[in-house]
């Protein structure tokens, strides 16, 4: 009896062996395939894209040190922007001619030309160039474009004159405009001018377009 419970368990144990064998057989009959990884496609890199910048502010305007003086009548632009004035002035006639005066403001043949130094530059305007001249306030630009050069006053004062008054288009010691209408501005036959004085505060190179 006891030998036969040897021989079982014997056999058991060589059926436990059997079967362990038989799985590392199995085992190494599989054949695990290595897969070769894909080859590597170089792809164009995903563009680079710049942070956006503001746009670059308009480069300031240099004010010029140097002396101007224009010595001779040339074409001149008045440009008034708060009340929407730009029109191209006229000069090198008679003041008083009023198909001249027609055409746009003309320049006192008696005043002075711009300059930096000394003088009076000063205009005579029909109404329907100067309609809006009134709102004019203290501090507002006139400019006046000559040669390549921007003279930019800066209005000072307003004076109601009798028409034989040439006062305010007298020489004056720092650099200044007038700008002259009949007054009141609607008469056929007015007795008075209006004027409108500015000085000049600096010039500058005349901005491209």
């Amino acid at each position: 009896m006891h030998n036969n419970r040897i021989s079982f368990l014997a056999m058991v144990i060589l059926l436990f062996v059997f079967l362990i064998l038989s799985g590392c057989d199995s085992n190494d009959d599989l054949v695990t395939e290595q897969v070769e990884p894909e080859e590597l496609v170089e792809s164009d890199p995903e563009p680079e894209f710049e942070e956006a910048t503001d746009e670059p502010e308009p480069e300031a305007l240099e004010p010029i040190e140097k002396t101007i003086e224009i010595e001779q009548w040339q074409p001149m632009r008045l440009i008034i922007p708060a009340i929407d004035v730009d029109l191209i002035c006229l000069g090198d006639g008679d003041v008083f001619d009023e198909e001249l005066l027609d055409q746009g403001p003309t320049h006192f043949q008696m005043s002075d030309l711009p300059s930096t130094e000394k003088g009076n530059v000063a205009f005579a305007g029909m109404w329907k160039f100067f309609s809006d001249i009134d709102d004019l306030e203290e501090g507002d630009e006139i400019y006046l474009d000559v040669d390549e050069y921007r003279f930019i006053y800066k209005v000072i004062w307003e004076e109601v004159v009798d028409n034989y008054d040439w006062g305010p288009i007298d020489t004056t010691e720092h650099p200044s405009i007038t700008l002259q209408t009949s007054y009141p501005f609607y008469a056929e036959n007015p007795d008075y001018r209006f004027n409108i004085r500015g000085e000049l505060r600096e010039v500058v190179k005349i901005p491209s377009n």
